[in-house]
């Protein structure tokens, strides 16, 4: 057995929550902001736009695989943002879907109930805490991102069991997402301290992420491990961007390395 040949990961469209979020980042307050709060996350639909996007993106998957034929497996998760992109970009094939929950949104509890100009005040040490460690602290009521990892882990046990040597796509969240490059790059929580000033994983809707065994240049060239990463916008595609990047999948570290390492968090004692 052996990991899928190509591991291709879409964000979904833009959501009915997304455009709420977006007008309380500027202060201000959507007219479904409402009636979003009220409905449980993993009901809420895509926005027109999110729609459109999913659409369009479509036109672009058959420009880069022919087809969504190319993939031997299609997942996506659970949320009916999802479902509904799924569905937008497959409508005219005969492709079968797996709804898997593992690929869920990560879990944001009461904690992402709160407009975020509230979240200090209603969450005070939630927010402090987080802000100094996004990778391990858990929300009230949700996950962390080592929970969503975690059920990443388990996820790609079951397709280097399922889905050997195959071809799979994946709809499913950002913050999904991240965690499967957290694995598969091998990163360390630190490497998600800045996460959000780290445009390279800040995937937008209907933004995609590729890992391949197959070394992109030499169709011979097939690795045990994932070593190539490509990252295309389907909604907006510019493909002077969607370069791929070889990566190290077996990273370890010296013992200076680690020194190192350590040496970054000044120690309070002596």
């Amino acid at each position: 057995m052996a990991h899928p040949l190509r591991l291709v990961m879409i964000r979904h469209g833009e959501s009915e929550a997304n455009v709420v979020q977006k007008a309380q980042k500027y202060g201000k307050k959507s007219s479904i902001e409402d009636l979003v709060n009220n409905r449980a996350d993993w009901k809420q639909r895509l926005s027109p736009l999110g729609k459109e996007q999913a659409q369009k993106a479509a036109l672009e998957l058959k420009k880069i695989y022919g087809s969504l034929n190319f993939f031997d497996k299609h997942y996506t998760s659970p949320f009916i943002r999802a479902r509904e992109t799924a569905w937008n970009i497959s409508r005219f094939s005969n492709i079968r879907w797996y709804i898997d929950d593992r690929l869920s949104e990560r879990i944001w509890g009461i904690y992402g109930l709160v407009p975020r100009k509230k979240l200090k005040e209603e969450f005070p040490l939630t927010t402090k805490l987080a802000n100094n460690d996004p990778w391990y602290i858990r929300l009230d009521g949700g996950e962390s991102l080592f929970d969503v990892y975690n059920r990443v882990k388990d996820f790609r046990e079951k397709m280097w069991r399922a889905d050997s040597g195959e071809n799979v796509l994946i709809v499913a969240h950002k913050q999904l997402i991240q965690s499967f490059c957290y694995d598969i790059e091998k990163k360390l929580p630190e490497d998600w301290d800045n996460i959000w000033q780290n445009k390279i994983y800040d995937i937008s809707n209907l933004g995609l992420v590729e890992y391949s065994r197959v070394n992109p240049l030499d169709a011979k060239d097939v690795r045990s491990y994932y070593s190539w990463r490509r990252m295309i916008n389907l909604s907006n595609r510019d493909t002077s961007k969607e370069e791929w990047v070889e990566f190290d999948p077996d990273k370890s570290f010296s013992c200076d390395e680690i020194a190192r390492q350590v040496d970054n968090y000044r120690p309070f004692m002596n």
